[in-house]
């Protein structure tokens, strides 16, 4: 538990110093906070980045707690710590074991209050000074914290440890050690030492249904066969007017001009790029949808599987990148397609509707609170004071199983595209999708207010510029939205290890994940292979 792995270096360092003390004690100094804030509360959209580095783990509470018994002469606690019927009193709260594990605060504070007690008592290397009891006193209740004894932790750690070892699922094992312990015939330096070794490094693990073998290659294929119909289309714009010139001048930029009345390649390959551009961002509104609920469910606390607090942080943190970043490829698509004139409002309705549940999943937290009522309701200890085993919090987070998280090329890269490249693109897309809807509908088509057309920009003299900028600002969403995607996939691929796709994380579902994109492919592939020979296949296709 948290206690333990605090509680032992303060024995080895307070033997240290007790060695080489100055003659004269020093004062302890006790700074009092509300809360301990920050770590308590992961909210991927802001701390993103503190994820993933796994010699910097910034959501341990193992690293807090240490911090506490290091044998620094100021010693933080926790207001919030302690409560009993509303009251602060650690007295009595590290006494009942139900309160000593009942939340993070009194865990921490009984800890810290265990380490001034072998500190000023055992190493007599500081003194409480009336200043520090005085500090302290909100919190002390019934007691004093120059008469705190430690024994009572010592003695409630023991069986509490021992039975999480036995029954929390974790990973990695307890120390033989732990189990060596007894209430009866342990010393408090055999009690310390074990702590140390209670809460462990563990590498976290995935949610297979989020970033398992297969779905990870599904979303490199998303990104890679978005970009290359992107691609795909720009280059066959430029061959076919360089190969019609004796033509009426050919573009993509109208929808009828992509379905060609005669057989010729172009005509194939017309059709392919239309219907393949709509197709694909079809299949792509499923499959974002399916990646946006899971998201959500995942930072949504009460939906989220994970066996220890830092393996639900890194779950969360992934799951809102993909959940942010899985929009890309669609933008990309959609603005291609606005660009080149096709617009369907079935296609729109489902780019609109996942652009917002990634505005949903963007706003999700996870706090801990919430966390340790997930792990009590999950397995509750009753050795612990029916609350779950410490190790579910204070265990670090090591890495990732398999993976080599990282978010290339930083976090704040993609936090500026959705918050200003996405809500740009998105308000432009909703701008020509109602305009086109004004110009074409057999109801607004033909109303007029003077000069204005509903859905265009007014005859007059900016009419040519207004042209010429919107020429340029397609393009340039089209061009940003293209190397964003290609940083995505290096993001993607960079996190590919040698362990990624072993064969033991391949399962029903993430075959299936890996062939979705299947039928869109083969399907391009056909239309441009395959010979049309009556016209009104082209029809039907399209």
């Amino acid at each position: 538990m948290a206690v333990a792995g605090s509680l032992i270096p303060s024995l080895v360092v307070s033997t240290t110093i007790a060695a080489a003390a100055t003659a004269s004690p020093l004062p302890l100094t006790i700074l009092l906070e509300p809360n301990i804030g920050g770590t308590l509360d992961f909210f991927p959209f802001r701390d993103l980045a503190t994820v993933g580095n796994p010699d910097d783990d910034a959501f341990s509470f193992r690293n807090l707690i240490k911090a506490s018994i290091d044998g620094d002469q100021n010693v933080l606690l926790f207001s919030t710590g302690c409560e009993i019927d509303g009251v602060g009193d650690c007295t009595r709260a590290c006494n009942r074991t139900d309160a000593f594990f009942g939340s993070l605060e009194t865990f921490y504070n009984c800890i810290a209050l265990a380490s001034i007690s072998h500190w000023t008592h055992d190493s007599r290397s500081y003194y409480i000074s009336a200043e520090a009891e005085q500090n302290a006193s909100s919190i002390m209740g019934s007691g004093s914290l120059a008469d705190f004894d430690y024994g009572p932790i010592l003695d409630s750690f023991i069986p509490c440890a021992q039975a999480s070892c036995g029954s929390d699922q974790l990973s990695v094992s307890c120390d033989p050690s732990i189990k060596a312990l007894s209430i009866d015939h342990s010393t408090a330096a055999q009690v310390f030492e074990a702590m140390d070794t209670f809460c462990p490094d563990i590498p976290a693990n995935i949610d297979p249904d989020i970033f398992g073998p297969g779905v990870l290659i599904s979303y490199v294929l998303q990104v890679c066969f978005s970009g290359s119909l992107y691609l795909a289309v720009q280059g066959f714009s430029i061959w076919a007017r360089r190969t019609e010139k004796k033509r009426e001048p050919f573009s993509l930029t109208r929808a009828q001009s992509l379905i060609w009345r005669d057989t010729s390649t172009l005509s194939r390959t017309s059709v392919a790029m239309a219907t393949t551009l709509v197709e694909f961002q079809e299949a792509q509104c499923w499959f974002v949808f399916a990646l946006q609920i899971a998201s959500i469910l995942a930072i949504v606390i009460n939906s989220q599987e994970g066996t220890f607090w830092g393996e639900i942080i890194v779950n969360g943190a992934v799951a809102f990148h993909v959940s942010l970043n899985g929009v890309l490829p669609m933008f990309l698509v959609q603005v291609c397609l606005h660009n080149e004139g096709i617009r369907n409002w079935h296609t729109f309705l489902g780019f609109c509707a996942e652009y917002l549940l990634a505005i949903i999943a963007s706003t999700q937290k996870i706090t801990f609170r919430s966390t340790f009522d997930l792990f009590k309701q999950q397995h509750s200890i009753a050795e612990c004071g029916g609350n779950p085993s410490p190790r579910t919090y204070c265990a670090a987070t090591h890495g990732v199983s398999g993976l080599n998280l990282t978010f290339f090329p930083h976090p704040l890269l993609y936090k500026i595209v959705f918050l200003g490249l996405d809500s740009i693109a998105f308000v432009a897309l909703v701008i020509d999708q109602l305009s086109w809807t004004l110009r074409k509908h057999r109801r607004t088509r033909h109303l007029r207010f003077g000069r204005w057309t509903p859905g265009r920009w007014p005859e007059n003299s900016l009419q040519r510029h207004w042209k010429a900028f919107a020429m340029y600002f397609w393009r340039g969403l089209e061009v940003s939205y293209f190397f964003i995607n290609i940083l995505y996939m290096v993001s993607l691929v960079r996190v590919i290890s040698a362990k990624s796709f072993e064969a033991n994380k391949w399962s029903y579902g993430q075959i299936i994940a890996i062939t979705c994109w299947g039928p869109v492919i083969v399907k391009l592939i056909d239309l441009i292979i395959s010979p049309f020979f009556h016209s009104s296949a082209l029809t039907t296709l399209c």
